[in-house]
């Protein structure tokens, strides 16, 4: 099917002479509705919803490959991952310790609320070669008589993946009601829901049988957990009440607004992970099997947050304004339920916010937050500075730099009600620096970034957690060169990776992930279409291997992944607001699979496979709503990922 759509693709190229097609934003027709959301905690602040065009934002529906640089999973669709180019995660207090589904889930504060005058919906569905291979979002926006708007955000995963009991099944819903009472007071009440369940089959015991000349395929392979009962179940609960009222300058546009801000947030979190046949198992578990009648991982943590700021702002342009400053001051209650009791504790942080923003040439903001009473050494500093120097480029700077406490899961684990560890850390420390500089009419960005970590905490070959002493620095230079020659692109991405610990630090030195492919109109210039190919290799390394007991990727010593040339075939199509995209990936394994492709230790990448996507924006004659609060509803831009609110998104909503 995708050769045939590629040979028509090549002859009507040839039976037209295509111009050369313009930047994305300007190349759009004038009769598509621009939209403009805003979100919960800033909502003087607009920003862009566009997001049409069938690029690789769209076709790239997997979340772990949408980054520069893709993270790396355990072969499936919706499995636990991690990022190959070392990034580090801001952290701030009480920390459960468990982020391998990070990748998957959406936090209220994301939630769009789009200032429209009718219903918008979009929806994307992904499916592979069976029912069982599907991801689906849907988001819908409305705004009612009076200004009430209702915003709904919906993902899902159900991938069965390719080895045996591997299947992934996310559910992640959004849902909140925007609430503006006169011109000073906007409340916003959002519920979030996020569920991850993954079977555990803990990777497989050999790849020879791929060499072997066996007919069935990948569900041949033996499985390290071959019981076949192993699985994960997370569910992380939210329910967030924001309140905004302007005390002075919220009836005026272009004055400087004092506004006062309350949020009340109740959180559950329940982590559970179960082998009820662990005999089966015994040469996986070693120390871990505590108990022959089962293995069992559960704790529970119940969080009240509770946060109040005062920000000042004047907006010299509607929806965007020149200068945020923010004093504030959050407290979390923590409950946390273990099999041999339960426990509390509070975290207490003075925060700041400083945003000025004058014009497009020149931007600087910083977030800080003080730890205070129990968190007392606590500290967390988020700084960016960009200087657009117009035709010579522009100039960004960023920093984080930030003390927090050992998690959780670091420093006691459970297991069927017996104590597997219980340690004491020192808390780690973590400054990373960028400069970036980009030449966006020649397609060029150079990013140079050094991660200097203390008091760095891992987890070894035994799945335990240990902590270094001595100072690690992981240096990166990332390189991104887009070249174009009429409707020929040739994006290109290449990353160095070097730490002075490669022994604990064990990621890919080097990456290049890259797509040729051709952009233009076809048939009459009716529908864009973008057909090519997407590759990436990195170089040889030890993938951690991953611990489903405790949800964490581990040091391996018995495996090195080799250089694996990926390929992957497509061909993309938009129409007005529907868009379409065919890829087959892993094109290589077609004439070789004896070759497996690692990213996680003895987790196999899958073999070729078919994958198709539909996407449709469905905008029922809207047009942007003048009225509102006094934020009004400029645009500010696009979020620079594909219109998602965190790169972790999928599906091009």
């Amino acid at each position: 099917m995708l050769v045939l759509l590629l040979l028509l693709v090549r002859g009507t190229l040839h039976a037209q002479q295509l111009d050369t097609l313009p930047a994305p934003l300007v190349e759009e027709p004038p009769d598509t509705t621009p939209l403009t959301y805003i979100l919960p905690q800033n909502p003087e602040r607009s920003l862009s919803g566009y997001d049409t065009l069938p690029d690789f934002n769209f076709r790239m529906y997997d979340p772990a490959r949408r980054f520069a640089i893709d993270w790396g999973t355990l072969g499936n669709l919706g499995s636990s991952a991690r990022p190959l180019l070392y990034t580090p995660r801001a952290q701030r207090g009480f920390d459960p310790g468990v982020h391998a589904f990070d990748l998957y889930h959406t936090q209220p504060d994301e939630l769009r609320f789009y200032r429209n005058t009718r219903s918008f919906s979009e929806v994307f569905f992904s499916q592979g070669g069976s029912q069982k291979q599907g991801l689906l979002n849907a988001r819908l926006a409305r705004t009612f008589a009076g200004g009430a708007n209702v915003a709904l955000d919906y993902r899902t995963i159900n991938n069965s993946g390719q080895f045996r009991h591997q299947a992934d099944k996310h559910n992640t819903l959004l849902i909140g009601v925007w609430i503006p009472v006169g011109s000073r007071y906007n409340a916003f009440l959002i519920f979030c829901n996020n569920i991850n369940r993954q079977q555990d089959n803990g990777g497989i015991v050999s790849d020879t049988v791929f060499s072997s000349g066996n007919l069935n395929g990948p569900v041949s392979a033996e499985v390290r957990l071959p019981s076949l009962v192993a699985s994960t179940r997370l569910a992380d609960q939210t329910l967030q009440l924001t309140q905004h009222l302007d005390i002075t300058g919220g009836k005026d546009a272009g004055k400087r607004v004092l506004r006062a801000t309350h949020t009340l947030a109740w959180n559950k979190q329940n982590y559970k992970f179960s082998d009820v046949n662990p005999i089966a198992d015994t040469s996986y578990w070693g120390d871990f099997l505590v108990d022959f009648r089962g293995l069992r991982n559960f704790f529970s943590v119940n969080r009240l947050n509770n946060t109040v700021g005062l920000t000042t702002f004047k907006a010299k342009n509607t929806g965007r304004p020149s200068d945020v400053f923010t004093l504030g001051l959050t407290h979390s209650f923590i409950k946390i339920k273990e099999d041999l009791g339960d426990s509390t504790l509070s975290n207490l942080f003075l925060t700041g916010n400083l945003a000025i923003t004058p014009s497009d040439r020149f931007a600087f903001t910083a977030d800080g937050a003080l730890g205070v009473l129990a968190n007392f050494g606590e500290y967390q500093v988020n700084g960016a500075l960009i200087l657009n120097l117009g035709k010579i480029g522009t100039l960004r700077g960023t920093l984080l730099s930030q003390r927090y406490p050992p998690s959780l899961i670091e420093r006691l684990l459970i297991i069927s009600k017996r104590v597997l560890w219980q340690q004491e850390f020192e808390k780690p420390v973590t400054n990373t620096i960028s400069a970036t500089y980009a030449l966006p009419r020649f397609g060029l960005e150079v990013t140079a970034r050094t991660n200097i970590l203390s008091n760095y905490i891992y987890y070894d070959q035994n799945s335990r957690p240990v902590q270094t002493s001595a100072a690690i620095n992981v240096a990166q230079l990332i390189v991104t060169e887009n070249i174009r020659f009429r409707s020929l692109h040739f994006d290109n991405t290449f990353a160095l990776q070097q730490s002075n610990r490669p022994e604990i630090i064990r990621l890919p030195r080097w990456f290049s992930k890259n797509s040729l492919y051709f952009s233009g109109r076809i048939f009459k210039k009716r529908m864009l279409c973008d057909a090519g190919v997407d590759f990436r290799i990195n170089s040889d390394f030890r993938p951690d291997g991953y611990q489903p007991l405790t949800w964490q990727f581990r040091l391996n010593d018995s495996l090195t992944a080799k250089p694996y040339p990926w390929v992957d075939a497509f061909i993309s199509f938009k129409v007005q607001t529907f868009r379409f995209f065919v890829r087959y990936e892993n094109v290589r394994s077609l004439f070789n699979k004896k070759e497996v492709f690692y990213q996680t230790a003895y987790h196999p990448q899958p073999f070729n496979a078919l994958r198709i996507g539909i996407n449709w924006r469905f905008m029922d004659g809207n047009k942007p709503v003048s009225n509102g609060p006094s934020t009004g509803t400029g645009n500010s831009g696009s979020s620079g990922n594909g219109g998602l609110g965190r790169p972790p998104g999928t599906g091009g909503l």
